[in-house]
């Protein structure tokens, strides 16, 4: 005996309840909602919830994501219903082929209004008898109601002469969405397809025959492919239009017809025998009495998109020797996009294989066979055209480049997830590159934009907060400086002249003397403050490197408190001579070798480097300690104002703001890295020649808190 194989998953595919209620609404698919008049399936963007489930499920990448809104191209779709399936938001729609059909009607002119049933009907009605589905046709306004089962019957002989006459792979085809896939897809295979029409056009034929070529012919069935092919070329005219089971349910709502009160009513001729079983596995071998006896090699069945895929693959690779493969996109017409019904898989072909044998019960054999004999004169043959998809296959670099972009250029970055709706990472950069998949659909991505987004929003908060502070500093210095500055002077002056007037053994000595030091405190304290409001001036000079680092050491090497400390310099050679405001930048170079000296007090090494920078005009000072470093608690304080980790009467807490503020207007960059228990290094990169810049005016004081806000220029301190 020779072996059949089945391929049917036992995952069945989500089937969705369909209430009609009182008033003739209901709850089934939204219809008539296209993105292109030529495709089949489209999306309504105020239902979708950008899951990409149907990314994931559709076998022909026919869902582009523009602006994070899922598209159908029509050009790229098969019709197979798969992003329907999935879609728990029914969020996707069918072509309208229901008002096409009211339109017909009215124009019909007293031409037969012939219903096409689809053989899966009693499975998409489980709770309404099938011949009450016939009556409610007829109710509806259809003269005739057919089985395309019959149709079945007839190219199921097709299917037998051909096989008997062939050497070669022969793929069946009364699916529509595999013969469009295959077109498209895998042209190399139309070959392979067998040349038979499938059930539903032979059905239309027949009937055209038999009741007239102007009848008005509609299919109805679970099929959403079956719209694509009503409109091929090679079949075009003999089904007008395609509805699917929930069409028909709406149809039959805004009528106000329920179906199970409707009286019963047999089919018109002609009747079907076998053809009956199509829309379970294997039904079109049985219908046509393919068996063992006939066949030299393996037949197989294969239902459902991911067997589907494989099996035609393998074909194309020429790895399968099987002399028939029998293949269905669903699983099973039963399990069609545009069934009605909630039942599982099997239920589903329970009631059909119990429609199934009631039916043949009751069947006139004499009569099925003569109609057989009558009709199978017709032409049941057709030919397929190649409908490639020319699509630009993208350089390897273009898709190393986007992989770069979304932060997975090394493959332990890439975790292929396939939340995006593709199975890798790799794939879709692909998609991206071709512009049909865009990068946000990573989820990973997405999720480190967002928390980069989040922090800057945050930086955006702390500088407007800092900018803020600055300004108000900035307005202090520049109105009230000079008014604490005078009486501070006449305080110093008069205590002095006091102190003079005291024997040396006043114990009011001591009390002078502390009321002049901390006038002078505050003195050092305004004078600070005028400093930060003048820092809008710049006055350019030229100077020499070597001049302006030595005047820096000279300065340091006076303080006796840092002898301990030794200074060593290095300076590149040939350095160009540097056009800046030269005081301005002894007081920053000063202030950070200063401080760099105090966090040495037990001695240690103070490097003063300067370096040519990342291009010929720019100069690169480095400031490096060998003490005790910042705790990573104060990196990001270093430049507010007022903030110090010196005690009381030690520092004010300027001298850093000023010096960055100092760097900014050089169009310079200040950065700071330490380690604890190891030391600091400031890092000063700035242009040789500020000629080279507009000149710079005098800033108002909120001009200044801008310029100087760490946050706003990137200028901020690094660990």
């Amino acid at each position: 005996m020779k072996k059949i194989t089945y391929f049917v998953s036992l995952n069945d595919r989500r089937a969705a309840h369909v209430t009609i209620f009182p008033d003739g609404s209901h709850d089934g698919m939204d219809y008539g909602r296209k993105e292109n008049m030529n495709c089949v399936v489209s999306t309504i963007p105020e239902r979708c919830r950008r899951c990409y489930c149907c990314v994931r499920e559709c076998p022909a990448n026919a869902i582009q994501i523009q602006h994070g809104q899922a598209v159908v191209l029509p050009t790229r779709c098969v019709g197979c219903g798969n992003c329907m399936k999935v879609c728990t938001q029914n969020a996707k729609s069918v072509q309208d082929g229901a008002s096409a059909l009211r339109t017909r009607f009215e124009r019909g002119n007293g031409a037969e209004r012939v219903a096409c049933l689809a053989p899966s009907f009693p499975a998409a009605f489980p709770d309404v008898d099938p011949l009450r589905i016939v009556g409610a046709l007829h109710t509806l306004g259809f003269t005739r109601v057919v089985e395309v089962a019959f149709g079945a019957d007839l190219v199921s002989r097709e299917y037998r002469r051909h096989v008997e006459t062939q050497n070669e792979t022969v793929i069946t085809t009364p699916c529509p969405a595999i013969v469009e896939y295959i077109e498209k897809y895998y042209p190399q295979l139309i070959p392979n397809l067998a040349p038979v029409v499938s059930p539903m056009i032979a059905a239309g034929k027949v009937i055209r025959e038999e009741y007239g070529s102007d009848s008005i012919v509609a299919f109805i069935g679970p099929c959403i492919a079956k719209k694509l092919e009503v409109m091929d070329d090679n079949v075009a005219g003999v089904i007008d239009e395609a509805l699917t089971f929930d069409e028909l349910i709406e149809l039959l709502a805004e009528a106000g017809i329920d179906p199970a009160q409707q009286e019963a009513r047999e089919f018109d001729p002609p009747h079907a025998d076998l053809g009956q079983i199509y829309p379970v596995a294997g039904g079109l071998l049985k219908s046509a009495g393919i068996s063992s006896d006939v066949l030299d090699e393996e037949t197989i069945v294969v239902e459902g998109r991911q067997h589907c895929l494989n099996i035609i693959s393998e074909i194309a690779q020429g790895n399968v020797n099987s002399k028939l493969i029998d293949i269905l996109f669903c699983e099973g017409c039963i399990n069609g996009p545009g069934m009605t019904s909630c039942l599982n898989h099997f239920e589903k072909r329970e009631h059909i294989i119990s429609w199934v044998k009631s039916r043949r019960n009751i069947l006139d054999r004499r009569e099925w066979e003569k109609n057989i004999a009558r009709y199978e004169t017709l032409d049941f043959t057709r030919c397929y055209v190649s409908h490639p998809i020319e699509e630009r296959e993208p350089e390897e670099a273009e898709i190393t480049g986007i992989l770069y972009r979304m932060g997975k250029q090394e493959t332990a970055q890439q975790i292929n997830c396939g939340a995006c709706g593709y199975e890798t990472c790799r794939a879709l950069a692909t998609a991206v590159a071709k512009g049909i998949a865009e990068k946000e659909m990573c989820l990973q991505y997405t999720i480190d934009n967002l928390e980069r987004s989040h922090r800057e929003l945050a930086d955006a908060q702390a500088q407007l907060i800092q900018t803020e502070k600055l300004a108000s500093v900035g307005q202090l210095a520049a109105g009230v400086a000079h008014e604490i500055n005078n009486p501070l002077g006449t305080i110093v002056l008069y205590s002095h002249l006091l102190l003079k007037q005291l024997q040396e053994i006043d114990p009011a000595r001591e009390d002078i003397a502390f009321i002049i030091s901390e006038a002078e405190r505050c003195k050092t304290i305004v004078g600070s403050l005028l400093n930060f409001a003048r820092q809008g001036k710049l006055v350019v000079g030229e100077i020499a490197v070597p001049e302006l680092v030595e005047a820096i050491i000279a300065m340091v090497e006076k303080r006796e408190e840092f002898h301990n400390v030794r200074i060593e310099k290095q300076i590149d050679d040939e350095l160009p001579p540097l056009h800046i405001d030269a005081d301005q930048m002894k007081q920053v170079l000063l202030n950070l070798a200063m401080n760099a000296c105090e966090a040495m007090p037990d001695g240690g090494v103070l490097t003063v480097a300067v370096t040519a920078g990342s291009s010929i005009r720019e100069v690169c000072f480095e400031i490096s300690d060998t003490g005790i470093g910042i705790p990573k608690e104060n990196m990001s304080r270093l430049f507010t104002p007022f903030f110090t980790t010196k005690q009381i009467g030690k520092g004010t807490g300027l001298g850093l703001p000023i010096a960055y503020g100092i760097v900014k207007l050089h169009h310079g960059q200040i950065s700071v890295q330490s380690d604890e228990g190891q030391g600091t290094r400031f890092t000063i990169t700035m242009p040789v020649d500020l000629r080279d810049y507009p000149a710079e005016s005098q800033m108002s004081p909120r001009e200044l808190a801008a310029a100087l806000s760490p946050t706003s220029h990137n200028l901020h301190p690094s660990k």
